[in-house]
């Protein structure tokens, strides 16, 4: 369950940097793009085995494009731990 708490972390920081792309201060764009691209430095050290490189360094470029990477990665974590694609649970035990 780490994973999925790191990754909940890293998806929570760059929502909140969505404010800070959309203001009119350049100061704080460049500000908001330096931390994105912390994050998917954070995002590949941290979980390699979920996401390539080359995908944090494509997702440098864009914060939409960042969060779904590390959606789907929240949903391979998911689906690794037991869990069901998008539940973020583990799967309740089957009968039989």
């Amino acid at each position: 369950m780490k994973t999925i708490e790191s990754l909940k972390k890293i998806r929570l920081s760059a929502a909140m940097l969505e404010v800070g792309f959309k203001s009119d201060n350049l100061g704080e764009v460049i500000q908001c793009q330096i931390e994105l691209e912390r994050l998917a430095a954070q995002l590949q050290a941290e979980h390699g085995d979920l996401v390539t490189p080359e995908q944090c360094e494509a997702a440098k470029d864009s914060l939409e494009g960042f969060v779904a990477l590390v959606d789907r990665a929240f949903e391979k974590a998911s689906i690794a731990g037991g869990g069901t694609p998008g539940s973020g649970k583990p799967k309740p035990p089957t009968l039989g």
